[in-house]
């Protein structure tokens, strides 16, 4: 078991007691004899320790001392800790005797980062070589867009017991020669050290090295690659769909939530490396779908035509039926691949169902195949069995997590579409613990007809804007469901309500030509 970084006063040593950080930054390494003394005396705090003891614990390390040379190395330890001996913080005198540790170790917070700078081997007292390095994690803060926590510190050490806080470090050796720093440096997940990606570069020691934003570019899309991408290993039962794995990704290196616009050009980048990777055909297609999901409500997304959202279902379409063949033997990428189809509502929904089952039977990823067979059993008609298989797959995700949020709307839109209104009220006040951002959108989409009460955020909402979340939720959600009455119970909450406030001519008139009796009342 490693020994942890502990503190005194105001130092922090590093495990090996070879190095200590003052809290105002500044470094101190200690000589291999200050380190023995320091060994011997923490081993044995507010107890005496003899000139002689201290002698003998030097060891090979004492060479021709004797113990009045004690006395001076003591002191000149005790100058590079600031300590004094009048007013002793770490080390105490006994005249005559000898010498006792004082100080009491405080218990030092695990470092906590998204990306740790470190260990960095070979800086030494080279103040260049530094300055590179710390301008290397101002880039890397830039290109994580300043949402994630970034630490430099050269003298940290890996600590299973205390590296669950991290969660991924840069491993640094350096060796500057005629004016150049070259550096090896390797990504590494944080938790468990193990390495994800090396890098080699090359710097001027002096000047702004514009080298380094673009390597802090090219790390962030490392971080990214390795969240994202399928990287080959089985499938855990608890893991996520690709859809949400590709989610996860973007906000974890950029930190927003509108992951698709972050996602398409990374993900448009590695195809052009890799065209015929059916995995990135598959992922594109995933990111095509959420785009057609979290554009339209995005204020800074101007409304999508019926020709741009064909246009994006066709693409989906090509992209998935495209990677079909390769995709065979890779459940989670059959799984994706039935997901689109599922979606686009062009007579897929069968082929999606098949495609789920031979996941199903391939893969370990039971919470990722239990979501998709729901899915396609709630568009058959088959409830009661999709709600059952989303309470599995709920029980095994991580709770409050984006895959259970992402479940539980599921469940609520199957719940929705049979019409069982007491259910859906209970998972949206499930959903709205969770996560209390959605409240509001969830609330619009699961209204009840039969509420007297319309929600002041709709009565405000413009009569066009009211028209576009019609087709929005008929077009994520409605349509996918085979039987009509099923279609017409996603509806009719938001349609009654909104009829309320601007008419029935608030409903698209495809809308109330599909479904006439349910909107023949709705003024």
């Amino acid at each position: 078991m490693s020994i942890p970084s502990v503190r005194y006063a105001d130092l922090v040593f590093q495990p090996d007691l070879r190095a200590a950080t003052r809290d105002d930054g500044a470094k101190l390494s200690l000589t291999r004899q200050e380190r023995a003394l320091i060994l011997q005396l923490t081993e044995r705090p507010h107890q005496l320790i003899t000139r002689q003891q201290l002698l003998e614990g030097l060891g090979d390390l004492a060479g021709e001392l004797s113990e009045r040379n004690i006395d001076y190395l003591v002191n000149r330890l005790r100058k590079r800790l600031g300590d004094n001996a009048r007013t002793p913080r770490f080390i105490a005198t006994q005249y005559g005797e000898g010498y006792i540790w004082v100080a009491d170790p405080i218990a030092v917070a695990p470092v906590s980062a998204f990306l740790l700078i470190g260990p960095v081997y070979g800086l030494g007292e080279n103040e260049q070589a530094a300055a590179v390095v710390k301008r290397l994690g101002g880039h890397i803060g830039q290109a994580l867009h300043g949402s994630r926590k970034v630490l430099c510190l050269p003298q940290w050490r890996f600590e299973p017991e205390t590296a669950s806080h991290i969660a991924h470090s840069l491993e640094i050796s350096l060796w500057p020669e005629d004016g150049q720093l070259h550096m090896a440096l390797v990504l590494k997940d944080g938790r468990s050290n193990t390495p994800i990606r090396p890098f080699r570069l090359t710097v001027p020691l002096a000047g702004e090295n514009a080298e380094l934003a673009a390597f802090a570019q090219s790390l962030a899309d490392a971080i990214w690659a390795h969240a994202a991408l399928p990287g080959g290993e089985p499938p855990n039962p608890t893991d996520r769909p690709l859809l949400l794995r590709l989610h996860d990704a973007a906000v974890l290196v950029t930190g927003d939530i509108e992951s698709w616009r972050h996602n398409a050009q990374r993900l448009r980048a590695a195809q052009a490396d890799n065209p015929d990777d059916p995995a990135l055909a598959v992922l594109l297609a995933l990111n095509r779908y959420t785009e057609l999901i979290q554009g339209p409500l995005s204020p800074d997304t101007p409304p999508l035509t019926d020709v741009q959202w064909r246009g994006i279902e066709d693409d989906i379409e090509q992209l998935a039926l495209g990677a079909l063949a390769k995709a065979r033997s890779e459940p989670m990428l059959l799984l994706g691949i039935a997901k689109v189809l599922c979606f686009i509502d062009r007579g897929y929904l069968k082929l999606a169902a098949t495609l789920t089952e031979e996941a199903f039977e391939a893969s370990t990823a039971f919470a990722a195949a239990f979501t998709m067979k729901a899915l396609t059993l709630a568009c058959q008609g088959e409830i009661d069995r999709a709600v059952d298989l989303y309470d599995r797959a709920i029980e095994l995700a991580e709770t409050g997590s984006q895959f259970h949020i992402y479940l539980l709307i599921l469940k609520g839109s199957a719940l929705l579409a049979a019409d069982r209104r007491g259910e859906v009220a209970q998972m949206v006040a499930e959903l709205s613990a969770l996560d209390p951002a959605s409240r509001g959108w969830v609330g619009l989409i699961f209204l009840s007809p039969k509420s007297k009460r319309t929600p002041p955020a709709l009565a405000m909402i413009p009569k066009e804007a009211g028209r576009r979340m019609l087709t929005y939720l008929h077009r994520t959600t409605a349509r996918q469901f085979e039987r009509r009455h099923h279609q017409k119970n996603v509806l009719h909450g938001l349609a009654i309500h909104l009829a309320r406030v601007h008419g029935a001519d608030v409903i698209p008139s495809p809308l109330r030509e599909y479904f006439p009796k349910r909107f023949a009342d709705a003024s």
